[in-house]
């Protein structure tokens, strides 16, 4: 491996770029929290050191050149043992004519194994952070790591609030985490048998699956959309009607796929909590954050998708109806428990314990500090020659934005369209 591409981080990003179908409209980087997408010559550019997955860009763009890609379900059949470990929000994309264990059975139809929810778990969670706020109190507040896309907004944006992530894994990697090791054990398997997969309804988790903060080990083998699954799972409705097959099902655990639910079941007497929704609201918060305007809160739960991860893009259902359903099952769902001893004791043994967080660094003009001095004050000159309206016309953000790749010979001046008819218009007068 050479010395420039050590140097170099590569980074796998489930949102991919269709260049030939981009048109240039620039409506993708207007959107893009972390300005991680440029448009030259009529085409868009993605900078995946600066991309956090979180979708935005997918959700504008006119002529679908931004587009996600999951693994495919026939991936799962390379190993001799698959578990599907399912989000919270999975069962809530089904009426209640199909119904909650029906939605189940049907993944052990379509080839797998086994079946683990994130709804099983999400009471010992709400322990483990409690405990691990009451062992910080150095920190606050804590944040949730639970989405992967504001892990990587942290990183990437506010890399100061690192230190303030919860540092353990989130409640699917648990699971994956601890059934590799029961599998393991009780059929005889080698690790490397068994086929973890994630059935997801976020881009990010996509990535953080192929691309993991923080783990100390090989946790996943894929991630499935709940978008791709979906309608193999309709297709063979039929076959379920007479399937008798006892499922356990862990309905109190999945309000969690509901922003605000894992904040309700965190705060206790002495931890006092708070939960956000959506990119733009999440950055706000943190920008608060880092001002210490906010340090009355013990935890913060952030959430990259409006309404929680019922309003993941990888989803089908309408999230308000999501959510609504996840209300239902809830209610009428005799409250089930699984070993959360157990569960608690593997946490403090350190079982789930990550490894340090990181920031990205993507910020520097240049690795040399004269150099980076240097171009700074060239960014400023030039960014008092542009107009300051942020636009994006010319293909980067901002006008900022715009100087900087100017200073990185990534761009021209001439770029700015609005200053070049300014400079005319003042000639023609």
């Amino acid at each position: 491996m050479s010395e420039e591409r050590k140097e170099k981080k590569e980074f796998f990003h489930a949102v991919e770029l269709d260049r030939e179908k981009c048109v240039g409209c620039t409506k993708c980087v207007r959107v893009c929290p972390t300005e991680a997408i440029r448009v030259r010559n009529g085409k868009a550019k993605i900078d995946s050191s600066r991309c956090i997955d979180c979708s935005q860009c997918v959700k504008v763009c006119p002529v679908n050149a931004l587009y996600i890609k999951s693994d495919p379900l026939s991936d799962i059949f390379k190993f001799k043992y698959r578990l599907a470990v399912i989000s919270a929000s999975y069962e809530s994309q089904f009426s209640e004519e199909i119904g909650y264990e029906r939605a189940l059975k049907a993944l052990l139809h379509l080839g797998f194994d086994e079946i683990a929810e994130q709804a099983m778990i999400t009471d010992v969670t709400a322990d483990i952070i409690r405990d691990y706020i009451r062992n910080h109190p150095q920190i606050r507040p804590v944040l949730s790591s639970n989405c992967p896309a504001i892990v990587r907004l942290v990183q990437v944006r506010f890399p100061s609030l690192v230190k303030n992530l919860l540092h353990i894994e989130s409640p699917m990697s648990m699971l994956a985490k601890y059934y590799r090791d029961k599998i393991s054990k009780e059929k005889g398997l080698k690790e490397d048998e068994i086929g973890i997969f994630l059935i997801v309804p976020s881009s990010s988790q996509i990535t953080a699956v192929h691309q993991p903060e923080g783990t100390y080990k090989h946790l996943h083998d894929g991630a499935i959309a709940i978008s791709d699954i979906y309608s193999q799972v309709m297709d063979i409705q039929k076959k379920l009607c007479d399937d008798d097959t006892q499922i356990s099902s862990y309905a109190n655990g999945l309000s969690w796929a509901i922003s605000g639910m894992e904040a309700e079941e965190v705060a206790a007497d002495d931890i006092e909590t708070l939960a956000v929704s959506g990119i733009h609201n999440v950055i706000d918060i943190l920008s608060n954050i880092e001002s210490h305007r906010l340090d009355q809160y013990d935890y913060i739960e952030l959430k990259n998708c409006q309404l929680g991860c019922v309003g993941g893009e990888l989803n089908v259902e309408n999230p308000f109806v999501a959510a609504s359903r996840i209300k239902k099952i809830v209610k009428k769902t005799r409250r089930k428990e699984i070993d959360n001893d157990y569960f608690f004791r593997l946490y403090k043994e350190g079982y789930f314990d990550v490894e340090p967080l990181e920031p990205r660094s993507i910020m520097e003009l240049d690795k040399d500090i004269r150099s980076a001095l240097a171009k700074m004050k060239k960014v400023k000159e030039i960014e008092k020659k542009l107009p300051g309206l942020d636009c994006g016309v010319c293909g980067s953000p901002t006008c900022r934005a715009l100087a900087e790749d100017i200073v990185q010979g990534q761009s021209k001046i001439d770029d700015c369209l609005v200053r070049l008819r300014r400079i005319k218009k003042n000639k023609e007068e």
